[in-house]
């Protein structure tokens, strides 16, 4: 961030193919080395915990037990147990321990209140699995792991909802809905996952937050390790949204934050959407953030921040934000290789006072901190600014390796393009023009009121290219030249006209005329403990976002999940139902088909019928999202209230 605040190159070809092909995570070992244990807690009475016929009824009797490895808490579905949890022992490496649900319905809710710290904890405990639960109260945090010695190993969190974290007032950054924060210089995580996590609503700092702990500039070998966020949502926090502290080999892919840095007086930092500090190899990527505020500087959507060694920003969504879309941020450190890369950006900089200070792409030093390698190339930025502010605002120290920026589409209504020292090279770019006014290019200490006078005084964007628009234009051609172009399917399945919810109801499809509509087809793709596979959960991210964005009256979404083997079906349901994707239809075909896929085909159509989009694979926020956008520009934002969604 802004004020201060306390993967070699294989990274950067692993995030040039699907997010699903890295960090994919093993099915867990068989559990059957340890004990079944069974949590009602809507019984009568108080059973010996060891059948669904005998349940513990509290989560009293629960913490009273010490666990082993492969032992399995089963918490029944539909019911709500009260009070703070925390199981105590841990599993192994070999057979990890693991909290989870049984039954039908919805996820067995923890209800903390507002007196207990955390909803649940772990402390000095490693190799469990804790999914399929709702989880919820508490003063500070959500969820807490930590510890103070030592490695702790594999900590995964999968299918949770986490939110209503109201209780306290906020005094740190340590503190929100999921924080697994080292406690001491001493204890760090290896082998972490965030997975199909949804955080929403607290009155504390972070969403998800791993590597935290207010712990200084530490050695980088006591940094946690293989830590993976992915397929997650977060919303409605004070602070930030998704975050890595401190971190080796790291990875953001597929989430979502909005409605971050809702602090009304700045008292503890400054907050941003998606980002990394102190972090060596990590990447974000196919991520989405809008809708980001900040009483004092940052409000942004992604930001490479100081200390960072090896970081990338790819294929990510930045729209609607108080402040910036990108920064690259130097520090008291030398921030190193940095690269952003294949991002979209639209109607960043909404405030007047951040958009002058910040523009759309930030590359900012402070502190006597540098930028030491940096390529910014492949990005589109549709900039409509209050004031005549630039889209690119660079004033930072370069030195060393590099700095680049190429290859980007900006598309502007102000007049002012380029504000940067002469330590930024660029080249290869093309400028569109949507105004009147003369121009502005301002490159070291002079100031240019035309292209080709930058170009030929400068010697910079020798081979880019200015295209004046007249606004009487701009709303017919703002938004017509994609990302990426669309991949066209070269064998478009078939839509059901009837088929089987995910209620076991039959539904009849209509043809869809009248409606911009989604049709997905995935793979019905469960992991051994019956959980949406990681492929099917980045898909269903994606178009969750969208649904809540945009109400199905301006864009209907149906997903038909393909080739269920029958015995999956009833956990498919469930793994549905937990999804909370209320504004889309999903239809699931029991048998294989003739034409049944092992991947994601995603088909975006008009009104009147017309592919306008078709994506064999995975469609991420720069492609679908962004091709929705151009087609029902401005999302309807007041629909999207915590109480209607989730």
């Amino acid at each position: 961030m802004i004020s201060a605040r306390p993967a070699r190159l294989f990274f950067f070809l692993i995030a040039s193919v699907l997010p699903v092909s890295f960090g994919q995570t093993a099915a867990p070992p068989s559990n059957s080395a340890g004990h079944e244990y069974f949590v009602d807690c809507s019984s009568s009475g108080n059973g010996s915990g060891e059948s669904p016929a005998s349940p513990w009824n509290s989560l009293d009797s629960l913490q009273s037990k010490v666990f082993s490895p492969g032992d399995v808490i089963r918490l029944r579905r539909g019911t709500e147990c009260r009070g703070s949890l925390w199981p105590k022992g841990s599993g192994s490496a070999d057979h990890p321990a693991r909290l989870t649900a049984y039954g039908e319905g919805s996820r067995p809710k923890i209800f903390a209140g507002d007196k207990p710290t955390q909803a649940f904890k772990l402390f000095n405990q490693e190799y469990w699995d804790i999914d399929s639960l709702d989880l919820s109260g508490g003063t500070t945090f959500g969820i807490f792991i930590s510890g103070d010695k030592g490695i702790l190993h594999h900590i995964h969190l999968t299918n949770l909802l986490v939110h209503g974290v109201l209780g306290g007032d906020l005094k740190s950054k340590d503190s929100g809905l999921v924080v697994i924060s080292p406690g001491t210089v001493n204890q760090w995580f290896d082998d972490v996952l965030v997975d199909g996590v949804t955080a929403y609503n607290t009155k504390q700092w972070a969403g998800i937050m791993v590597g935290g702990g207010n712990l200084g500039f530490t050695p980088e070998n006591t940094w946690s390790t293989h830590v993976i966020i992915r397929n997650s949502i977060v919303h409605d926090v004070q602070g930030d949204g998704i975050v890595l502290f401190r971190v080796r080999n790291g990875l953001i892919d597929s989430t979502v934050a909005w409605r971050t840095g809702m602090q009304q007086t700045e008292s503890t930092g400054t907050p941003n959407a998606i980002w990394t500090w102190m972090c060596h190899d990590c990447i974000v990527s196919h991520s989405e953030a809008f809708l980001t505020d900040s009483p004092g500087v940052d409000g942004g959507a992604f930001d490479i921040d100081y200390g960072n060694t090896n970081n990338s920003l790819l294929d990510s969504f930045g729209h609607d934000t108080q402040g910036y879309c990108v920064a690259v941020f130097g520090a008291g450190f030398v921030t190193r290789t940095s690269v952003v890369r294949g991002n979209v950006c639209i109607d960043n900089g909404r405030s007047p006072r951040m958009s002058a200070y910040q523009s759309a792409i930030f590359l900012h030093t402070w502190n006597g901190g540098s930028i030491d390698g940096l390529v910014v190339e492949n990005n589109t930025v549709y900039w409509n600014p209050l004031g005549a502010d630039p889209p690119l605002i660079n004033d930072a120290t370069i030195q060393g390796g590099e700095a680049v920026f190429k290859h980007n589409a900006i598309y502007s209504t102000s007049p002012a393009f380029v504000e940067s020292n002469r330590a930024l090279s660029l080249n290869s770019n093309h400028y569109f023009y949507y105004g009147a006014q003369p121009e502005r290019w301002q490159y070291g200490s002079a100031t240019f009121d035309t292209f080709k006078n930058y170009q030929r005084s400068t010697g910079q964007d020798s081979e880019s290219s200015l295209q004046q628009v007249s606004m009487a234009d701009a709303n017919e051609q703002w938004f017509r030249v994609a990302a990426s172009a669309p991949v066209s399917i070269a064998k478009s399945p078939s839509l059901p006209i009837t088929g089987t919810d995910y209620e076991g109801k039959t539904v009849a499809l209509k043809d869809g005329s009248g409606h911009w509509r989604i049709n997905c087809w995935l793979p019905a793709k469960l992991n051994a403990d019956g959980l949406l596979d990681a492929s099917v959960s980045q898909q269903l991210t994606i178009l969750k976002s969208i649904s809540l964005q945009f109400p199905a009256s301006k864009l209907k979404i149906v997903v038909v999940m393909r080739a269920v083997p029958q015995t999956e079906i009833a956990s498919l349901r469930t793994a549905i139902r937990d999804l909370q994707m209320n504004n889309v239809t999903f239809l699931i075909e029991p048998t294989p088909s003739t034409d049944s896929i092992d991947k994601a085909q995603v088909i975006l159509s008009s009104p009147d019928g017309k592919v306008r989009g078709a994506w064999d694979g995975f469609a991420g926020p720069t492609d679908i999202g962004f091709a929705v956008r151009k087609e029902l520009r401005t999302p309807v934002y007041p629909q999207m209230e915590t109480s209607k969604n989730e």
